[in-house]
């Protein structure tokens, strides 16, 4: 008997847990640019990016989903922190949608729905009408689950030792509290645990007094996503991670004082236990909402101090005064100090990837990603600044130099891109545990070291406007195309002496050929300043 039950209740538990992701991962594929627009650009205010993560959550059914997007946003520096964390609260309210379809209890045409489910699965063509199919059939299979579990703990219902030890919880509030965090610590899923607990209490099993303490624990529990995705993340996802969890157990504190109107008033909402469960879900959520709404900006600043330290964000530009617009000699020199900003920068994401050829570093990388979202917005800031000096009165001069801007502009987002391909290349060894030999590390460090003197003299020569540093550039990368030449047979040579692998001797290639066009680039704009080729 005990061993049916138990299969019963895992096998009813990988139903349910398998179907909550065939539907929240459709849900989240069809809607994603959707929910990423919304995210973007509908957080002017508290209320409303509550109301988008409500939104969000209860239409991809998954508030860890959002909770990870959330953290992708801030990361990048796209969403301020106060925004994120109204966000959270209304994805809080919008993941109790599950417990209240849950509590509508499909069972009867759960099969139906799975069959559907896999006929639309079958016969579409597009991704998009596949990921509808899955979306019915994770639907299906999440209520055949429930009944499996509900079926299997129903003789546990008429056992006086099992039925009391799970009553227990209604007796002892924080053992039900703690319980529910941790079951929904192991089980990553606060919908997985609250469809659970309306099983158990449909089979007999929880009163609701057991229901609603564990919901409460549930919902801590369900904070543990966000501080997991955090880790390696920037402060700002580290302040929305802990302040999710601070105010998820400050409400559980409110919720545990107000438990016996809870247990006195959900009764009167429905007089299934299965949709008490499911509204006290809810409820607990949007009191959480409403309570701590007019607070984020006080919250906010606690979690500044408690997380102190700032960011590594995104560059601005600097020398662009639309004032200067009608100057064209004036803002054509603004553009010039804006070029040597935006070489800066390249020259700074070239030292992180030269040292993690050495020693990847995750940090690092971000950094570059950070730094390449940089120079890929100051060259359109550029563009369109030099589109603005082109409807002013230029002399000929001025005519002849605004093309040529605008092609080392590009060139210097070239620059940027093959920077962040060098250390996509050492994050590839790092994860495949690839080694360079010796010899190869102290060629790439020469290579490394002479580009980094092109690109000083690329600076000096658009700084001065200095053909003497042009002509060194240009020399410079004679060199390192020797060099490289040079290098590549020699690693020709270490792979035949089996001193390097393939994987790795692949990827050193690689970095040769971004080394190699980076500096083509530079020369593009060097040779310019020289008055060779077309500019």
């Amino acid at each position: 008997m005990e061993w049916k039950i138990l299969l019963g209740v895992t096998g009813g538990l990988g139903l349910f847990i398998y179907g909550m992701y065939l539907v929240s991962d459709s849900l989240r594929k069809l809607s994603l640019g959707l929910l990423k627009m919304m995210l973007e650009k509908l957080t002017s205010n508290s209320i409303k990016s509550t109301l988008v993560g409500l939104v969000v959550t209860a239409t991809i059914q998954s508030s860890s989903a959002t909770s990870v997007i959330l953290i992708g946003f801030l990361n990048a520096g796209l969403l301020p922190l106060a925004a994120a964390f109204a966000i959270m609260l209304g994805a809080h309210v919008g993941t109790t949608v599950t417990a209240q379809l849950v509590a509508f209890k499909f069972t009867a045409i759960a099969p139906v729905i799975v069959f559907v489910g896999v006929v639309v699965f079958l016969v579409s063509k597009k991704d998009k009408n596949k990921n509808r199919g899955l979306a019915l059939l994770g639907f299906g299979m999440l209520f055949l689950g429930l009944e499996l579990m509900s079926s299997a703990v129903k003789p546990l219902a008429d056992n006086e030792v099992t039925r009391e030890i799970f009553i227990k919880f209604g007796r002892e509030p924080l053992l039900g509290v703690l319980t529910g965090l941790v079951v929904t610590l192991v089980l990553q899923s606060s919908s997985t645990v609250s469809g659970m607990i309306i099983a158990f209490a449909t089979a007999g099993l929880l009163d609701l007094p057991s229901s609603i303490y564990l919901i409460f624990g549930t919902n801590i529990g369900t904070g543990i996503t966000a501080i997991i995705a955090s880790i390696g993340g920037n402060r700002s996802s580290k302040r929305l991670a802990l302040g999710n969890i601070i105010s998820t157990a400050i409400g559980a504190v409110i919720a545990l004082w107000l438990a016996p109107l809870y247990i006195a008033y959900i009764p009167l909402t429905a007089d299934d236990i299965a949709r008490q469960v499911a509204n006290t879900h809810t409820v607990f959520n949007l009191f959480n909402a409403i309570l701590f709404l007019p607070l984020v900006p006080f919250f906010v600043m606690a979690m500044n101090k408690i997380v102190p330290g700032q960011d590594y964000e995104k560059k601005e530009i600097r020398h662009l005064d639309a004032h200067l617009l009608p100057t064209p000699s004036l803002a054509i020199r603004a553009v010039i100090k804006e070029l040597i900003v935006m070489l800066d920068i390249c020259q700074e994401m070239l030292g992180k990837a030269r040292k993690c050829t050495i020693t990847y570093n995750h940090k690092l990388r971000n950094e570059i990603s950070i730094d390449e979202e940089s120079v890929d917005e100051m060259q359109r800031n550029i563009t369109d600044y030099l589109v603005g000096i082109t409807k002013h009165e230029l002399t000929d001069k001025h005519r002849r130099l605004v093309p040529a801007i605008l092609h080392s502009v590009n060139d210097l987002e070239k620059v940027g891109d093959y920077c962040e391909s060098i250390i996509k290349q050492t994050h590839r060894a790092f994860e495949y545990d690839l080694e360079f030999s010796r010899e190869a590390l102290e060629e790439l460090e020469k290579l490394f070291h002479k580009t980094d003197t092109l690109m000083r003299q690329t600076r000096k020569a658009i700084e001065d406007d200095d053909a003497r540093a042009a002509s060194i550039t240009l020399t410079i990368e004679g060199e390192i195309d020797e060099l490289i030449e040079q290098y590549k047979l020699n690693h020709v040579k270490r792979l035949g002496q089996g001193d390097c692998i393939s994987d790795a001797g692949l990827v050193f290639s690689d970095i040769l050929t971004d080394l190699e066009r980076l500096n083509d680039h530079l020369c593009n704009i060097t040779k310019g300043i020289l008055h060779i080729g077309k500019r």
